[in-house]
């Protein structure tokens, strides 16, 4: 029987590994060299590449993305031998140098081995013999650069090059408040990197990093159309009319002005006016109170007639009683309001908002009574899983007031867990209080109906 002398890379011998990243055609590659314990391969490392920027404005932090090798990081190689096969090993970064994490790559002593493919891609593992997302990952919210390999002339190493790869698609940054979950659904024409195939409407769920940045990699085709929103609030949307350009960085505004005092709520939104700005985003304290909303009240006396204003209000956990009362006339331009945090809503909170058309506000659980009282152009209300309403209109009043003929008019949307409210008369508060029976609301005749709390709606559903 033939002696065949095998070499087997990174266990038997000391191996010298040449790794060449991509660099920018605007830089150097800077080199550094490092060597393991475990397998004696030495490593030469450049820095890695940043996208080329599309913006010529800065919105958020500007933030170039990846620029060099950090711990952690991984490379997949798959070697394949006339003799001995296919093999697939992944090498890791232990942040100075690099070693061999899994698999084996072996060879015949007098062959030259070839490399089909070699990826940056940290979504992705091997397993058996196929690139698979790791548990938890998402194709697309990662890299995935495939690059090249060849042994060296002496047979002592292998040289992988990532100098000649192109990114065959761009990257998108995503800028809003730090450290928030988000959600982007898409409409169409987006393909994540590392496949082939285009997403059907596919929804993301990002979490922002200290900068406020999110990312996602693919390719953005013409007409791809998409929205960012931070629990149920619009935060931003934008439409790719000219595919997006693979290699390139570009960024969304998804930003949200952050305000704590009334002095700097106003000031805030007095510049988002002078500005032109129609949609409103504040990033208010959890407990705002009564101070703040009467400075956004006073900030609204300056917008011009006929003009209209799209609000969004983060953060604050409730509206208090008549927070953003409109008798005195300032909310005139309030057209739709949004409240993703908000989990009580005041007595009178929006009292005579007659032209606001809109109120989202799906984690509101507690309503006082008139909070939407003489909101007679409301088209939509979107709220939570309600179970502390007060008033009642057959009996001084409900949460839409005394006139309830108007909410024929409007489409509400409720949390799907909704139950069955029922009225009764509370001697502690001296009023009625609608309270849940424990049965669910959207198996009860009263929602085929388009009646809730009493009232008639133009349509009742749930949202998901």
């Amino acid at each position: 029987m033939e002696d065949i002398t095998m070499r087997k890379i990174f266990q038997y011998i000391m191996l010298a590994v040449v790794t060449i990243v991509m660099a920018s055609c605007t830089s150097d590659i800077e080199e550094t060299t490092a060597t393991t314990g475990k397998s004696n391969v030495q490593l030469v490392v450049g820095e890695f590449p940043a996208f080329g920027d599309s913006q010529t404005r800065a919105i958020g932090t500007p933030d170039p993305g990846k620029t060099s090798w950090a711990e952690g990081d991984e490379l997949l190689l798959e070697m394949t031998s006339k003799t001995l096969g296919t093999k697939y090993a992944a090498f890791k970064y232990n942040g100075s140098s690099w070693e061999l994490a899994s698999g084996e790559l072996s060879y015949k002593e007098d062959e030259v081995p070839t490399f089909p493919h070699v990826y940056y891609a940290p979504n992705y593992k091997w397993e058996s013999g196929k690139l698979t997302l790791k548990e938890g990952k998402v194709a697309g919210t990662d890299e995935y650069i495939e690059g090249t390999a060849e042994i060296t002339p002496n047979g002592q190493g292998i040289t992988v090059k990532f100098a000649g790869a192109t990114r065959n698609y761009s990257r998108l940054r995503i800028a809003t408040m730090p450290n928030k979950q988000i959600t982007v659904a898409f409409n169409n024409r987006y393909t994540p990197a590392g496949s082939s195939v285009s997403a059907i409407f596919p929804r993301y769920t990002l979490t922002s990093d200290e900068k406020g940045n999110a990312y996602l990699y693919g390719t953005f085709g013409q007409d791809c159309d998409f929205e960012v929103k931070y629990e149920g609030a619009p935060l931003a949307s934008h439409t790719f009319y000219q595919a997006a350009e693979n290699a390139k960085s570009y960024v969304l505004d998804a930003t949200v002005i952050s305000a704590n005092s009334a002095e700097e709520i106003k000031s805030a939104i007095e510049q988002e006016i002078a500005d032109g700005k129609t949609a409103i985003r504040l990033n208010l304290a959890s407990d705002a109170g009564a101070n703040e909303f009467n400075a956004i009240r006073e900030a609204f006396e300056n917008v011009k007639e006929y003009s209209t204003i799209d609000l969004t209000l983060i953060g604050c956990k409730e509206i208090p009683a008549n927070g953003l009362n409109n008798q005195a006339g300032e909310l005139e331009a309030l057209k739709s309001i949004t409240l993703p945090d908000v989990t009580k809503i005041g007595k009178n909170a929006l009292l005579f908002c007659v032209d606001l058309e809109e109120i989202c506000a799906p984690n509101v659980s507690a309503i006082d009574e008139y909070a939407f009282n003489r909101c007679d152009h409301l088209k939509k209300v979107t709220l939570g899983e309600l179970t502390d309403v007060k008033g009642d209109d057959e009996h001084g009043g409900g949460i839409f007031g005394l006139e309830p003929y108007f909410t024929q008019n409007i489409d509400l949307e409720l949390s799907e867990n909704q139950e069955v409210m029922k009225s009764e008369f509370d001697k502690n508060s001296n009023q009625y209080i609608w309270k849940p029976t424990g049965e669910s609301y959207f198996a009860r005749p009263d929602y085929d109906n388009g009646i809730f709390l009493g009232y008639q709606f133009h349509s009742v559903k749930s949202w998901e």
